[in-house]
């Protein structure tokens, strides 16, 4: 039977300059024209983004409508806009509102 590693040895504190870390997860890749969209839109205005209407009666609505929702988000802070919500029409459109 191999020896058990002594527990004060499973830790170590380290100066994080001196540690490599991986980035994480993939690069987001947002749509140019949606952000130039968005980049119009002002306060007390909403955008409907047909292209992305989702099937309500779909299994996996609920995780399409998660990965809509992120991608809507991403490209409103690339588009400068921090106050925003992301809503959701009767039929599945996502919509932006200022």
């Amino acid at each position: 039977m191999p020896d058990q590693p002594n527990k004060d040895d499973d830790f170590e504190i380290v100066d994080p300059s001196e540690v490599q870390f991986a980035k994480r997860g993939r690069k987001s890749v947002v749509n140019p024209e949606l952000t130039a969209k968005l980049k119009t839109l002002k306060p007390g205005q909403a955008l409907t983004v047909k292209s992305m209407t989702l099937d309500t009666k779909s299994a996996d609505y609920k995780t399409a409508k998660a990965k809509v929702s992120a991608q809507l988000r991403t490209a409103c802070r690339a588009a400068g806009i921090e106050a925003f919500d992301i809503k959701w029409t009767l039929n599945g459109t996502p919509t932006v509102c200022r």
